[in-house]
């Protein structure tokens, strides 16, 4: 294993879970110290256990990114845990309304207006807190976690679309207001990527339909998109900027 990361601090906003567990426990095997932040601290509590127990450095924090103060804590607790802050991976996501994106013309504005809260303004509130820390350790890494429903033209889920295609527009100006400052901006578009939270909602049987989907031999799991997002934040992709880099197996082909 590589240990790009010594001597780093990286904080995750949605540490926890399979995409966001997968990339903690990633950065922490590389030697980072690693702040996982979510809305569920005990997620966030048994994650940092497993980074602690196979001998990594980590800490939990509860987070909710739609709330500017919990932002804050999370961003300064990276400072007054680990001493500074040099990335930054924001992965949160709050599906609970997500049954009612469906149609433009029907949706419940209500819901509209608190699914962008939490899944566009808080990707804002992070990059807001967290670029002046990155700044002030003399640069780092900004990634976000996207979508290809930000470009595909689903007939369904619109809001979703819309906030993952606002994280493309927020990333690429992160890269260009604060590149000179020594910060890197980027994006990973996952595909179906497989853990027990999917399989739970779908059941396996759907696996082997993604699976014939794909222009490779397997489904996609977290590990890939750790692998990415470690390229990603570290000096590997250090000349890497305000790009959006799709792990789908094939899915979505784009220049």
């Amino acid at each position: 294993m590589l240990k790009r990361f010594e001597g780093k601090v990286i904080a995750m906003a949605g540490g926890s879970g399979g995409i966001g567990g997968g990339v903690s426990r990633r950065l922490a095997q590389e030697g980072a110290a690693v702040l996982v932040g979510d809305i569920n601290l005990e997620a966030a509590q048994r994650t940092v256990a497993e980074i602690e127990q196979a001998g990594g450095k980590a800490a939990a924090c509860r987070l909710d990114i739609g709330d500017e103060a919990s932002v804050s804590d999370f961003m300064a607790m990276a400072v007054r845990a680990f001493g500074g802050l040099d990335g930054c991976h924001v992965n949160a996501l709050d599906p609970s309304r997500n049954a009612d994106d469906v149609d433009v013309t029907m949706m419940d504005m209500a819901n509209f207006d608190y699914m962008m809260h939490v899944n566009m303004r808080g990707y804002v509130l992070c990059t807001r807190h967290a670029v002046p820390l990155l700044v002030a350790r003399g640069g780092g890494a900004m990634l976000y976690t996207s979508s290809g429903a930000a470009y595909v033209g689903e007939a369904v889920r619109p809001v979703y679309a819309m906030a993952k295609s606002a994280i493309h527009a927020l990333s690429r100006h992160v890269a260009s207001r604060f590149g000179k400052q020594g910060v890197r901006a980027n994006v990973v578009c996952p595909g179906v990527i497989w853990h027990e939270g999917v399989a739970a909602a779908v059941g396996e049987a759907f696996k082997d339909q993604i699976v014939e989907s794909l222009r490779v031999t397997r489904i996609g799991v977290p590990e890939d998109i750790a692998a990415t997002a470690a390229l990603l934040l570290s000096e590997d992709g250090g000349f890497i900027t305000g790009q959006v880099i799709n792990v789908d197996g094939g899915t979505t082909m784009r220049a």
